[in-house]
């Protein structure tokens, strides 16, 4: 295989990677460089089966969406019976050129696709590396996933939220070649916002105390769980370690998100959890901007909880409201005595 030596260096790039966007961006370019699609998408459906995230490869540039896109009747019906059948499907399309669909996994929130369009049929030895290339990919997202979660919970780890962060102040990724990328930014959207809520659950360590650590641990598990399921699809839940979890949701207003963590207060208060009987959350809620420090965020939040505890327990604060009352104050949270430059 004359290309084989060029291959080998695209999986040494690809498995070196410890992000699973990035290897996203790295699967859809090895796969470009040797097939040469006229387009090329990794696809991702919600569990109502919705189009819900599109990395998308078009004369070179890439494109992410991941909110108000609508897909062709014919990549519906692809995704459709790629996902019951789990194999290829290909099809001839009016203008000569062929749509080809890969199911690439199904997760506990989506289903994942590969579709590719190109000008010829595609060799078998080209459907084989494309096999192969799927299952390494497989492999390496288990891998990144296992070390980006936490273990009781299954919700993301402390260490994958500065990412996150980036990822949705739209910073550029450290590519390894440069790459042209069209994100489309929520902060671009006057009208749309992130709002970060920090959970911490009332009264745990009487729970530990009371019933042992094992039912506590299932407290936090049945919490999470709660979570996910009350939770959106784009929204992005973490696990900081102990009680404490942190929850970033995207809302047009400010109103609109503390409704989303009001609802989730009243579901777990009026869960019966085994054993334990009723636990309550307390939540202190900032809103996200890209000109604040993360550490500056992550103490607001931290503030309006205390303040949440402070008043009772079992609600919720938000910073706006406390700084309107005088209870907080405005500080950046700095680096220290060390000349940046």
């Amino acid at each position: 295989m004359k290309n084989a030596p060029m291959l080998l260096d695209k999986l040494v790039s690809l498995t070196g990677i410890q992000d699973i966007e990035l290897m996203e961006f790295s699967l859809l370019k090895t796969l470009a460089d040797f097939i040469r699609p006229q387009e090329l998408s990794i696809l991702k459906l919600d569990r109502r089966g919705l189009p819900c995230y599109q990395l998308q490869m078009r004369q070179e540039r890439y494109e992410i969406l991941s909110d108000n896109f609508s897909l062709s009747e014919e990549v519906f019906t692809a995704l459709d019976i790629v996902q019951g059948t789990k194999q290829p499907f290909r099809k001839k399309l009016d203008t000569g050129s062929m749509l080809v669909t890969w199911h690439v996994q199904q997760t506990k929130m989506q289903n994942v696709f590969l579709v590719a369009v190109t000008s010829r049929e595609l060799s078998k030895l080209d459907s084989h590396m494309i096999r192969g290339l799927l299952q390494i990919y497989r492999n390496f997202y288990q891998v990144l996933i296992e070390a980006q979660r936490d273990q009781l919970t299954g919700l993301a780890n402390r260490k994958t939220f500065d990412d996150v962060i980036q990822k949705i102040y739209n910073q550029p990724a450290p590519f390894t070649d440069p790459v042209p990328v069209d994100r489309r930014s929520v902060f671009d959207d006057e009208n749309v916002g992130y709002w970060l809520g920090m959970i911490d659950v009332d009264n745990f360590k009487r729970i530990n105390d009371t019933w042992g650590h094992l039912y506590g641990d299932e407290v936090l598990l049945l919490l999470s769980q709660l979570m996910q399921h009350h939770f959106r699809e784009g929204d992005f839940l973490f696990r900081f370690g102990g009680e404490e979890f942190v929850v970033i949701v995207r809302a047009g207003t400010k109103e609109n998100a503390l409704r989303a963590f009001e609802r989730f207060r009243v579901t777990v208060e009026g869960h019966d959890f085994p054993q334990v009987g009723q636990v309550t959350v307390s939540v202190g809620m900032v809103k996200m901007d890209p000109e604040i420090f993360t550490a500056t965020l992550l103490d607001r939040a931290d503030q309006s909880l205390y303040f949440a505890k402070k008043k009772g327990r079992n609600r919720i604060e938000c910073f706006d409201d406390l700084l309107q009352e005088g209870l907080v104050s405005v500080a950046e949270i700095t680096t220290g005595g060390v000349e940046l430059f």
